[in-house]
């Protein structure tokens, strides 16, 4: 393939995968903002659900999010009582964040009132889009552990 049609093959990749993030990102953030709550606050509960507990650095590395702003985004779920601020047993100077057991229901529940969303968005589809999604999955789930071996 010659560069100028791997470069418009590669604007037309962009262009297409920007939309469909964008109409995806748009679709969750708007069912979670019912709940008061943004994605990131969101991605905060998943990160800790496992019984995780992490620094408040450790979020803003993840996140790539300023520590100020976790800062706010973690005052947000502390008021709610999703996550809790416990001191390290490492270093009593480090403050840790875990979910609590009310925080582990709001994240368990509102996941899978997203999941129902969107399984009630794919119903609309028929078979054919259906496999074609699927296909397309795979495909890229291909391409991306090819791309590893490049970018490692």
């Amino acid at each position: 393939m010659q560069d100028d049609e791997i470069l418009l093959m590669l604007k037309e990749f962009s262009n297409v995968f920007h939309e469909f993030n964008s109409k995806a990102l748009k679709f969750i953030d708007d069912k979670l903002n019912k709940t008061g709550l943004v994605r990131t606050h969101f991605v905060i509960l998943h990160e800790l659900i496992d019984g995780k507990e992490l620094s408040m650095s450790d979020l803003s590395e993840i996140l790539h999010v300023t520590k100020p702003n976790i800062t706010v985004l973690i005052d947000k779920l502390v008021k709610l009582h999703y996550v809790e601020r416990v001191t390290s047993t490492r270093d009593r100077r480090i403050f840790l964040i875990r979910l609590t057991d009310e925080g582990k229901s709001f994240f368990k529940k509102t996941a899978e009132e997203l999941i129902k969303s969107s399984a009630g968005l794919l119903s609309n589809l028929d078979d054919e889009d259906l496999e074609l999604i699927n296909q397309t999955t795979q495909a890229m789930r291909k391409l991306s552990s090819k791309f590893n071996k490049y970018l490692l």
